[in-house]
């Protein structure tokens, strides 16, 4: 009896080890897919952030800035999965100090509920 036992824990473990290796491989591929399919590493970032957050029922993007006109056409683009039960949605803010050369792109991203119209939560990001 205690053999069949210490046989079935074995393989629970052997399982679980399985389990966790395939898990930590699928997480390393997915982030080597998401750096080969962009080159721009703002995407790469404001992409990185979104996908740590919960699916948002839609996306506002606003821009203002003349600068970096490229990256957020770019960035508009980016598929953000979303979802139709969710009850909030975000939106993205672009701007930079249009006088200062080195001025880095910022993202103002604001987390809205749906009902009442408040602010859940913001954030900004600096995207150089």
């Amino acid at each position: 009896m205690i053999n069949k036992f210490q046989q079935i824990i074995k393989v629970f473990i052997v399982i679980c080890l399985t389990a966790g290796v395939f898990l930590l491989a699928k997480k390393s591929y997915n982030k080597k897919v998401l750096q080969k399919s962009y080159t721009n590493s703002k995407l790469v970032t404001l992409k990185k952030y979104l996908i740590g957050h919960e699916k948002p029922q839609r996306v506002e993007i606003f821009s203002y800035t003349q600068r970096f006109e490229k990256d957020v056409a770019e960035i508009k683009k980016l598929k953000i999965a979303q979802s139709p039960q969710s009850n909030f949605y975000v939106t993205i803010q672009f701007f930079t100090d249009e006088s200062d050369a080195t001025a880095p792109l910022i993202a103002q991203i604001r987390f809205v509920d749906i009902k009442s119209g408040n602010q859940i939560k913001e954030e900004s990001l600096n995207l150089e």
